[in-house]
């Protein structure tokens, strides 16, 4: 399926706390991004970014009492998913909305047969006979490879990769329109990692299903997107097309992020990585959140927070180096 210019989703200006009895913690802070049907869009960023929040306060997963969404709107299929109720929620998850939850090993049930899990996901969702349901399960099994024959095994027969198979064929048994992919790789091998990419690229592409993939590494992103966010303490510090922010990175987080990786063309004998450590999510700093890290940091930078610019169409970035008038 191609792309088209049709937005599937959207998120707009969207602020995410969680509240303990001691701390506040502000892990998502005005975030906007949209999604268009077929498109695939990287979430990219360090560990504690925010990305899965994201994800998780689309699906509306947080955690309750602790998370709570203090700002913002989330469409999908132009309805405000923010203001639906719990029951209309379940009805889009799994069904119009699925997600691939970053380990494997803990997103399958280890006392129920792989099959059954699925085809429970299908029944919820379709008004189908229970043989139906598991001729249904079998058939997505072989669609990720997976023998029909082994319907009747349990998780612990299969290995990592074939596990995440399993929770992929479960994710899109019901055929939905969005996927959420949280680090769908991170706990395979690299040889697995490839197929199971491969084989998510085919899936989704056959089904025309838009997905939103959380991922911290770039090489994935370049092979399996079209869009990419570039997260960082909860905000997008950088958005456009994969060519602009391969070609063309203009954050100094986003190059950082491209000078911590290895090139076969150039001979170094270490890798430059980006030095210190994440703001504190409980006490964000008043101006710029990489400018402690940064190289390029100005006196403004501590004290004011950079706005939006849009150097080219389609590619902005929250930096003052960006604003062409001045500061």
């Amino acid at each position: 399926m191609e792309n088209n210019n049709t937005v599937l989703l959207e998120v707009k200006d969207l602020k995410v706390e969680f509240h303990t009895d001691d701390v506040t913690v502000h892990a998502v802070n005005g975030v906007t991004l949209a999604l268009k049907e077929g498109e695939t869009l990287g979430l990219v960023g360090e560990t504690g970014a925010g990305k899965t929040t994201i994800a998780r306060t689309i699906l509306g997963i947080l955690p309750k009492p602790q998370g709570n969404v203090t700002q913002g709107e989330i469409f999908f299929e132009g309805a405000d998913m923010l203001r639906l109720s719990e029951k209309e929620m379940k009805k889009i998850r799994g069904d119009k909305i699925a997600m691939i939850f970053q380990d494997p090993m803990t997103a399958l049930n280890p006392i129920e047969r792989v099959g059954d899990q699925i085809a429970e996901a299908i029944r919820l969702h379709n008004r189908i006979s229970h043989a139906e349901a598991i001729c249904r399960s079998m058939e997505m099994l072989e669609m990720v490879g997976i023998p029909r024959e082994r319907y009747l095994e349990f998780p612990h027969q299969f290995s990592g990769g074939m596990k995440q198979r399993v929770v992929i064929a479960m994710a899109l048994a019901c055929n939905p329109k969005l996927l959420l992919a949280d680090e769908p790789t991170t706990a395979l091998d690299v040889t697995i990692q490839a197929q199971v990419l491969a084989l998510m690229r085919d899936l989704t592409h056959r089904l025309g299903t838009s997905v939103l993939l959380i991922t911290h590494d770039l090489g994935v992103v370049a092979s399996t997107c079209q869009s990419v966010a570039v997260v960082y303490a909860g905000e997008i510090v950088e958005y456009g097309t994969v060519r602009h922010i391969f070609n063309n990175p203009l954050h100094p987080y986003t190059k950082g992020l491209f000078d911590s990786l290895p090139n076969l063309d150039e001979s170094k004998k270490r890798l430059k990585p980006i030095k210190g450590m994440m703001p504190d999510p409980t006490n964000l700093p008043e101006g710029c959140t990489f400018c402690e890290r940064c190289d390029y940091a100005m006196e403004i930078c501590a004290r004011k927070k950079p706005a939006e610019y849009e150097p080219e169409e389609g590619h902005t970035v929250r930096c003052f180096l960006a604003d062409k008038e001045g500061i």
